[in-house]
């Protein structure tokens, strides 16, 4: 009997009426591995003044939510559950150690149904619920750096009269100050989530194959914890660092000029290091 190869199965099923693939590797390239070479960052040496987020407070944060979840179809089990948290409020109230915190928590739910069962075997679909728990609290923050919070007011001036004897409400002047401060703000560090699922399986769906029912609601108990940084833009003096500095000389090009600057880096190495700086030519 001869043998009869089929060179390509999505053409042969799509001569017999079924669907043609169009799935396919539209091209594919092996990059090469480009070179690079490392160079040690510097800096302008002190005594400076910069403008820098300052760390006001670093913060673990619990927050405890129970949420109740029914979702699109009645499932049999639960595949997985993918989780992200997202801040959407981190505000300091001023003069205050009070830090309120919102957010929710975006959840992937992935489950699977029953369409059929019988005595050795269940079948259905997988689906997907995505859907987000807020969660908002206040707390109470130690400060391991004060804010600073700008100021605000307003005088009245007046004048007497002619006789030096009573005011004048022909002329009053005022004085208006406003000094604004740095907006205080947060950076998520990291977010863990402990969980429990408790089903509420009450819909007959497999009694052929198995006892256990299915749910379509069920009660989700997390606790969530995060870890925040409270920042404020602050002026802070850098003084002129007191150690022994080694000149790095391996990074002078003979064919620039230099100055009588320089500029300061750190190597593990070598520790402190500096070099000259380069004349700019305009």
């Amino acid at each position: 009997m001869p043998i009869n190869f089929i060179k390509d199965d999505c053409n042969n099923n799509a001569q017999q009426g079924g669907a043609r693939c169009d799935s396919r590797i539209i091209d594919s390239t092996t990059l090469g591995e480009c070179s690079n070479w490392h160079r040690e960052p510097y800096g302008r040496p002190g005594p400076i003044v910069v403008k820098v987020p300052v760390v006001l407070s670093s913060v673990k944060i619990q927050i405890d939510v129970e949420s109740e979840i029914r979702l699109e179809e009645p499932a049999f089990d639960i595949k997985t559950i993918d989780k992200n948290v997202c801040i959407t409020q981190c505000h300091l109230v001023p003069h205050t150690n009070k830090l309120f915190i919102a957010g929710f928590v975006q959840k992937n739910i992935q489950y699977s149904t029953v369409d059929c069962s019988n005595n050795t075997s269940v079948s259905g679909r997988i689906l997907h619920t995505t859907l987000n728990v807020p969660f908002r609290c206040v707390t109470a923050i130690q400060f391991d750096k004060y804010p600073q919070f700008g100021k605000s007011f307003k005088k009245k001036s007046n004048v007497l009269d002619k006789k030096m004897l009573c005011e004048d409400n022909r002329e009053q002047s005022w004085l208006h100050f406003n000094k604004a401060h740095e907006p205080i703000f947060c950076e998520l560090e990291w977010a863990k989530i402990l969980e429990t699922e408790i089903f509420d399986r009450d819909i007959e769906c497999a009694e052929r194959f198995t006892r256990e029912d299915c749910f379509q609601d069920f009660v989700e108990k997390m606790v969530i914890y995060l870890q925040i940084k409270v920042l404020q833009n602050q002026q802070v003096f850098i003084p002129e660092p007191h150690c022994d500095v080694y000149m790095d000389k391996d990074c002078e090009d003979e064919d620039e000029e230099y100055n009588d600057y320089v500029e300061i880096g750190y190597m593990p190495e070598k520790g402190m290091v500096a070099r000259k700086m380069k004349e700019e030519k305009y």
